[in-house]
């Protein structure tokens, strides 16, 4: 499963609605599904697209489920919220899958900065190959997806 891209999707997602259509245009979990897997097939990537609303499943997918892929993406929601228990549980695992040397990019449809303060906090490890993207709605999936393919072929090539 070296050459899949797990994209994992925190609580909230399944229901775009509190999305501002102005600046994000029509949100769907399936719509961004179909965008990343019609991405995925043009770069030779497969895909495993996951959403859940509960920690412990987000939580179950980062630790374990993240060794088994090419390359990780999150967009994990409040989870990684700096002022909450599953924020530790969320930084902990990212912590295992850093030092897997895969690459994980976690992505926020909206600019967090704009946000309260305690969701202003993207995910950081200094010994991983981790990345941020955020504020450019469905499309930073998508450049998502396109880092971790240039990542894997840089892997392949050395």
């Amino acid at each position: 499963m070296k050459n899949t891209v797990l994209i994992l999707n925190g609580a909230g997602l399944a229901d775009f609605s509190g999305y501002d259509k102005k600046a994000y245009g029509e949100l769907t979990l399936e719509g961004i599904r179909g965008d990343c897997h019609r991405l995925c097939e043009e770069l030779g990537l497969d895909l495993d697209f996951r959403q859940t609303d509960d920690q412990d499943e987000l939580f179950r997918w980062i630790a374990k489920d993240s060794a088994d892929f090419g390359g990780v993406i999150i967009n994990p929601v409040g989870y990684s919220s700096s002022a909450s228990e599953s924020g530790e549980l969320y930084r902990s695992a990212l912590k295992m899958v850093a030092h897997l040397k895969r690459p994980v990019i976690e992505v926020r449809i909206a600019n967090i900065y704009r946000h309260v303060s305690e969701f202003r906090q993207p995910l950081h490890e200094p010994e991983g190959n981790m990345g941020f993207i955020c504020g450019f709605g469905r499309p930073g999936y998508l450049l998502a997806i396109k880092a971790i393919a240039k990542k894997l072929d840089q892997q392949i090539a050395t």
